[in-house]
């Protein structure tokens, strides 16, 4: 009898050691957007997620992160959490991006995402004290070429990236309707390449970016100026 309880007592040991130390799956770690329907990956994990609403998605991102390099590469750094998934080869991908803004340099964006040298982004940002705006930047092998295109009153913007053939372009919308263009651009390395969302909190102790009416539509735009 003694021997049994022995023989049990070390398989269990063994089962419990070698239960710790298989990875554990955490449900959280599951994203689905109603509207996209592909499987999302992160890069960067944040400090805090969720999903809000069937197409509407909350991401936290910590202190210190953000995606930024110098326009000569002398600068870099890229840790702030990017929630992606591989796009069809050409595809209208949009959302309205809503932030508090409580820091300088606090933002969330739209990110065409190939590797740590080569992205491109549509950005809601908090420039300096008092004024928030999108700009757009183009990576290629870390150099980039920022542009600062709007200043906005609000705190809330809709952008969209759209692609037709080896077009790409960048809009943004104040309600959603009416889209603007703010820039074409080609973008080199698309074998790779997913396309999603980031928040940054460079500055502040946290940025808390809602990511609302997500939409995806698998084709080219029509329309050039309005990217639909």
């Amino acid at each position: 009898m003694n021997k049994l309880v022995c023989i049990c007592s070390t398989l269990l040991l063994l089962y419990c050691q070698v239960s710790y130390a298989l990875p554990v799956s955490s449900p959280g770690d599951s994203v689905k957007i109603k509207s996209v329907p592909y499987s999302w990956t992160w890069v960067d994990k944040p400090e805090l997620y969720k999903v809000t609403s069937p197409n509407s998605l909350q991401i936290t991102a910590a202190k210190g992160t953000d995606l930024y390099t110098f326009v000569d590469g002398s600068y870099y750094t890229n840790n702030a959490p990017k929630l992606l998934f591989k796009p069809d080869s050409n595809f209208i991908f949009s959302a309205k991006v809503k932030t508090p803004f409580n820091s300088m340099y606090d933002g969330g964006a739209i990110l065409l995402y190939s590797d740590g040298e080569n992205w491109a982004k549509l950005l809601f940002e908090k420039l300096d004290e008092k004024h928030i705006g999108v700009g757009s930047s183009v990576i290629k092998d870390k150099k980039t070429d920022d542009n600062y295109h709007i200043q906005v009153a609000a705190k809330e913007i809709y952008l969209k990236v759209a692609k037709a053939g080896k077009v790409f372009c960048f809009y943004y919308s104040t309600d959603g309707k009416t889209w603007n263009i703010l820039r074409t651009f080609a973008y080199a390395t698309t074998a790779p390449m997913q396309i999603g969302f980031y928040a940054q909190s460079p500055k502040g102790p946290k940025c808390v970016v809602d990511f609302l009416d997500i939409r995806y539509v698998p084709r080219g735009f029509k329309d050039f100026n309005t990217g639909e």
